[in-house]
C-alpha cells in the first residue's frame, strides 16, 4: 500500500510540470488521458475563439506529418480552450464547415457519426472551458468537458480522421495553426533515463528518470539492475523517504537551471547511508550522453551514461496525470 501511494502522490506531484504559453492561456507539457501518458507536440491560437493543443505518443518530423498523423490509428488527444463564449451553434457550424472542407465536401457520408458527435457538446460553452477530444486504438472517440465526461462515439476511426484533418489536413481551417500544433520536439538534453554507476568498481547500480517540476530537475530511481535489490527498502532515508522502496524513489531534488546543461543547488540522497546532501549536475558539450553528478561527501564526479534512445523517447516517460 505504501508503494502504490508513494507512486500515485509522484505522479499527482507531477501535474505541476512545466507548460507551454498561448496567449494568455496554458497547455501542460505533458498529460494523460483516460490512462493514456501524452506529450504535447504544439499549440496554437484560432482568431480569438479558442487555443488548441496536440497530443501524442510519437514523434513527428514537422507539418508535411499532418495527414499521417490524423489518419493513424493510435492514441492522440486534442484540448481545446475557448478564450470566449461560443454558443452551441457556433461550435456546430465551426465543426460542420471544418468536416466539410477536410473531406472536400463528403462529409455526408459520416453524417450518423457527425450528429452522434455533435450531441455530446453542452448547450452553452463558456470562455475559458477546457474540452478534451481523446481517440483510443480501440476506435473510441471521447469528449470531455473540463472534468465531465460528455460521451463517446465508437467505431469511430474514418470519423476522427476526418475531424483531426479540420486542423492537420490537406485543408486546415487555418494553415498557420496547423503549423503551431505539428511542431517538432525539442527535447531538455539533460532529461531522459540515465544508467548511474558505483564510482569504485564500474558497475552499474540503476536507473534513473531525471524529469522537471516547475522549472526545476527532479530524478526518481526507475529501477534497481541488481535482482535482489528490486525490492530494496531505504531503511536508512529520513523524513518522507524512510522505510520507502527504493525503486520509485526521488534521489534528485529541486535542482535549478545556471546554464543550459547545468543544474545546481540540488539534493542527493545516497540509498546507501540515507545521507542528503547537496549536489550539481551537468552535461559536456562534447559528450552529450554522460550525466555529471556531484554531491558533497561523493568523491568527486560520477558519470552517468544515458540509456539508449531515452533523449528521443524522454516524451514517452513520466507524464503529468491531471484532469
Amino acid at each position: 500500500m505504501n508503494r502504490i501511494l508513494h507512486i500515485v502522490l509522484f505522479f499527482v506531484t507531477f501535474s505541476s510540470f512545466s507548460q507551454t504559453k498561448v496567449g494568455n492561456l496554458h497547455f501542460n507539457d505533458i498529460d494523460v488521458f483516460e490512462n493514456a501518458e501524452l506529450m504535447l507536440n504544439g499549440a496554437g491560437e484560432r482568431e480569438k475563439l479558442y487555443a488548441i493543443g496536440l497530443y501524442l505518443d510519437f514523434e513527428v518530423d514537422g507539418v508535411e506529418d499532418g495527414l499521417m498523423v490524423a489518419d493513424k490509428n493510435a492514441t492522440m488527444a486534442l484540448t481545446i480552450k475557448t478564450i470566449s463564449d461560443v454558443s452551441n451553434d457556433e461550435m456546430q457550424n465551426i465543426i460542420r464547415n471544418g468536416l466539410e472542407r477536410a473531406t472536400d465536401g463528403n462529409s455526408y457520408l459520416m453524417e450518423d457519426q457527425i450528429r452522434d458527435f455533435l450531441k455530446l457538446l453542452p448547450s452553452t460553452i463558456n470562455k475559458y472551458e477546457i474540452f478534451k477530444i481523446i481517440y483510443t486504438k480501440d476506435e473510441k472517440l471521447t469528449l470531455y468537458k473540463n472534468t465531465e465526461r460528455l460521451g463517446a462515439v465508437k467505431n469511430s476511426l474514418e470519423f476522427k480522421q476526418a475531424l483531426f484533418k479540420i486542423w492537420l489536413g490537406d485543408n486546415p481551417i487555418d494553415l498557420g495553426l496547423k503549423e503551431d500544433l505539428l511542431g517538432t520536439f525539442d527535447a531538455n538534453p539533460i532529461l531522459g533515463q540515465w544508467k548511474a554507476y558505483d564510482k569504485k568498481t564500474g558497475v552499474a547500480i540503476n536507473i534513473v528518470q531525471l524529469y522537471m517540476i516547475e522549472n526545476k530537475v527532479f530524478g526518481s530511481i526507475q529501477q534497481m539492475l541488481r535482482q535482489s535489490e528490486r525490492d530494496a527498502v531505504c531503511y536508512q532515508c529520513e523524513g518522507d523517504d524512510k522505510n520507502q522502496p527504493v525503486e520509485g524513489l526521488v534521489i534528485l531534488k529541486n535542482l535549478r537551471n545556471k546554464s543550459e546543461l547545468k543544474y545546481i543547488d540540488g539534493r542527493f540522497t545516497d540509498i546507501r547511508s540515507g545521507k542528503v546532501s547537496i549536489c550539481q549536475i551537468w552535461i559536456d558539450e562534447d559528450d552529450m550522453n554522460v550525466l555529471n553528478v556531484k554531491y558533497k561527501g561523493g568523491g568527486g564526479v560520477h558519470q552517468w551514461k544515458r540509456v539508449e534512445n531515452s533523449l528521443k523517447d524522454n516524451r514517452e516517460d513520466f507524464r503529468t496525470v491531471k484532469f
